[in-house]
């Protein structure tokens, strides 16, 4: 062999042992990136679903609470305008006592801003059915009585439908937070 073969030989074992080491290096640093970036988008996608499900929860909740309102109001109005009947003769045919109309016109307007707010296309049609529902006594002037007593009832079956599926969401999304 050569003698500059002798001396070259050493140094290029050395170098080449070096880009060796540098390209492992460097497969490894590019699998660590990979795998820190799956881990953050694992994260991100854990805490979008963690801050729906918070809104979801919040609006649940308070739904199914101004539902409850809501409907106790509608038995009030739906009290006054037959004790109006009584009287009349006719159904809803006299004014609301004081601050009842505002109390229930505003109850209305929550139920609906909370109703629009619901997440599930399915579970905001069956909270709107029961909040239109819950109006139509009120809507029935100068009606008979008979018919208003079976439109509450109508609405207190679809409220009770409407506060079930509120009630069963809110037991999936705690559900699915404990798994």
């Amino acid at each position: 062999m050569h003698a500059w073969i002798k001396g070259a030989w050493p140094i290029a074992v050395f170098f080449l042992g070096q880009a060796s080491t540098y390209f492992t290096s460097f497969i490894n640093e590019k699998r660590q990136i990979a795998r820190d970036s799956k881990a953050r988008q694992a994260e991100r996608a854990k805490a979008v679903i963690d801050r729906r499900e918070t809104f979801e929860l919040d609006h649940l909740v308070r739904l199914n609470e101004a539902l409850q309102d809501f409907a106790r109001c509608a038995m009030k109005v739906h009290l006054a305008d037959l004790n109006s009947s009584e009287h009349t003769g006719h159904y809803a045919g006299t004014l609301l006592p004081d601050g009842l109309s505002e109390e229930f016109m505003q109850l209305g307007r929550t139920v609906r801003m909370l109703g629009n707010l619901v997440l599930d296309d399915d579970l905001r049609a069956q909270v709107d059915e029961a909040r239109t529902a819950l109006h139509r006594p009120s809507m029935m002037h100068r009606g008979e009585a008979s018919e208003a007593r079976r439109a509450l009832n109508q609405a207190t079956d679809l409220l009770t439908a409407a506060q079930e599926a509120v009630a069963r969401r809110i037991r999936e999304i705690y559900a699915n937070a404990e798994a």
